[in-house]
C-alpha cells in the first residue's frame, strides 16, 4: 500500500512518490512533450519529382498459326486419264518439278475434229472468195447472155417486119405475133437479170459474213485445243509444298482420289500447291482491341518450333468479325502479319501450322514524360502540373496533355526535364 505524504518545508511543496509509479509518470511526460515538440514544427507537404526523358513502349501480344502467303490450285487442262505420280500431302516440290502427267487419247480426238470442222469452213470461205467463178454464177451469166441475145434478134426482126408491114407486103398479124414474142422475151430477159444480181449477191452479203465468222470460231477452238496438248505435263510454279492432292468435281459428288487410271474433267482441282517463297502468320484480336492496330506496324515473330526470332509487319486487317456461334461474345477480327524474308534467305526451318507468339508494339515514344497521377491537377477542362527547371528554380503553372497511362504514372505533353510538385 502507497501513501502520499505531503508537508511545507522552507517555502517548498514536496511530493513523495512510489518508485514503479514514478517511472509510469516519465513515460507519460515524454510522450506528451514530443506530441508537443512534433506538432509545433510544421508538416512539408511539397515533394518534388525528378521528370526525364524516357522511351516508352506499349506492347500486346497475340499468338497464331503460320501459313503459306500464297496458295495456288491446280486445276485439270483438260479431260482426260491421270497417270502415275509420287506426290502425297506434305511433300516439298521444286520449281519445275514434274507433279502429273496425262493421257492425251480424249484431246487427240477432239483436236482432230475442231481441225476438220477448221477445213470445212475454209472451203466454204474459200468459195464465196473466188464467188465470181462460181458455177450457180456461171450459169446465171450464161442465161443473161442468152436472153439477151434473143431480144436483139426479136427486135431486128421486128424492125424488118414494121417496114414491110407499112408497105403492105406483110399482113398485120404477123407484126402483131412478133411483137408478143418481143415482149415475152422482155420478161426473160429481167428474169435472167434478176437471178444474176441474187446469185452475185449471196456471195457477198451475210452468207459469205456469216461463213467468215465460223471459220474464225473454228480456228479459235483448233488452236486452243492444240495448246492444251503441251499441258500434258503438269510443272511445279514454284518451290513449295503440296498440301492436297485431288478435290471435289465440278459436277459435285465425291472427292476424286488421284491415282494411276482415275478419270478426270477439264478444270477439275487436282494438286493445292503452298508457296514457300513467303509466310504470313493469321491471328484474331478482340473488338476492344483491333483499333489499336494498324498497317505496315511491326511484329517481333517468335516460336517452339524455330530457334531465332522472326520480324514481320500487319499486312490485313480484316473489316468483317469472324463468325461466333455464342450470343453475347465479344467479335473477334483476323489480323494477317506477313513474316520479313529471314537473313537465311528461306524458311526451311518454319513449317506450316506452326503455332507463333507474337509481339506488336502497338505505341511508341522514344521522348515520354511520364509524371505520377498525384502530380496533376484539374481545373475544369483543364490539366495543369506544377513544374520547375531545378529545384532551386522559381515554380510555374504549366498545361499539359495527357497521353497513355503506364504502371509508374502517366505521359504528359507540355513539359521538359525537370521537376514536378507532387502533392
Amino acid at each position: 500500500m502507497y501513501c502520499w505524504a505531503c508537508c511545507w518545508k522552507t517555502g517548498r511543496f514536496l511530493l513523495r512518490i512510489s518508485k514503479p509509479f514514478s517511472v509510469l509518470i516519465l513515460v507519460l511526460l515524454l510522450a506528451s512533450g514530443w506530441t508537443l515538440f512534433t506538432s509545433s514544427v510544421p508538416e512539408d507537404t511539397e515533394v518534388w519529382v525528378a521528370v526525364s526523358r524516357q522511351k516508352l513502349e506499349h506492347e500486346i501480344g497475340l499468338v497464331g498459326r503460320v501459313e503459306p502467303v500464297e496458295t495456288s490450285v491446280l486445276n485439270a487442262p483438260f479431260e482426260g486419264v491421270l497417270m502415275a505420280h509420287e506426290l502425297s500431302p506434305g511433300m516439298s516440290v521444286e520449281e519445275g518439278q514434274v507433279l502429273l502427267s496425262f493421257d492425251t487419247a480424249l484431246l487427240e480426238i477432239k483436236v482432230r475434229d475442231a481441225l476438220a470442222n477448221k477445213l470445212k469452213q475454209q472451203q466454204v470461205v474459200e468459195t464465196f472468195r473466188t464467188w465470181t467463178n462460181d458455177p450457180q454464177v456461171v450459169r446465171a451469166k450464161r442465161s443473161l447472155r442468152v436472153a439477151e441475145l434473143a431480144m436483139q434478134n426479136l427486135e431486128l426482126e421486128l424492125s424488118q417486119v414494121e417496114a414491110l408491114y407499112q408497105k403492105g407486103i406483110v399482113p398485120r398479124n404477123e407484126r402483131d405475133s412478133l411483137k408478143q414474142q418481143r415482149d415475152l422475151q422482155a420478161l426473160e430477159l429481167a428474169a435472167a437479170t434478176s437471178e444474176l444480181d441474187t446469185v452475185l449477191a449471196t456471195g457477198r452479203g451475210e452468207a459469205r459474213t456469216i461463213a467468215e465468222m465460223e471459220l474464225r470460231n473454228a480456228s479459235v477452238i483448233h488452236k486452243q485445243l492444240n495448246a492444251l496438248l503441251a499441258h500434258k505435263t503438269l510443272y511445279a510454279p514454284y518451290s513449295g509444298v503440296v498440301l492436297s492432292l485431288g478435290g471435289p468435281q465440278s459436277t459435285g459428288g465425291d472427292a476424286v482420289t488421284l491415282h494411276k487410271g482415275a478419270l478426270f474433267s477439264m478444270g477439275q482441282q487436282m494438286i493445292k500447291l503452298a508457296n514457300m517463297s513467303g509466310l504470313k502468320v493469321i491471328t484474331q484480336v478482340s473488338e476492344s482491341d483491333v483499333s489499336k492496330f494498324s498497317l505496315n506496324q511491326e511484329v517481333r515473330i517468335t516460336g517452339e518450333g524455330f530457334s531465332a526470332a522472326l520480324s514481320g509487319y500487319i499486312s490485313s486487317i480484316s473489316q468483317l468479325a469472324v463468325q461466333d456461334q455464342n450470343e453475347g461474345s465479344a467479335a473477334r477480327f483476323p489480323l494477317t502479319i506477313t513474316v520479313n524474308q529471314p537473313s537465311g534467305g528461306d524458311f526451311k526451318r518454319v513449317r506450316l501450322g506452326m503455332s507463333a507468339r507474337m509481339t506488336i508494339v502497338t505505341y511508341r515514344n522514344d521522348n515520354s514524360f511520364i509524371i505520377p497521377h498525384e502530380a496533376v491537377e484539374r481545373d475544369g477542362d483543364t490539366l495543369s502540373v506544377e513544374y520547375r527547371d531545378g529545384l532551386d528554380a522559381p515554380v510555374e503553372r504549366r498545361a499539359i496533355t495527357i497521353g497513355q497511362s503506364t504502371v509508374d504514372g502517366l505521359e504528359v505533353f507540355g513539359v521538359e526535364s525537370g521537376f514536378v510538385r507532387v502533392k
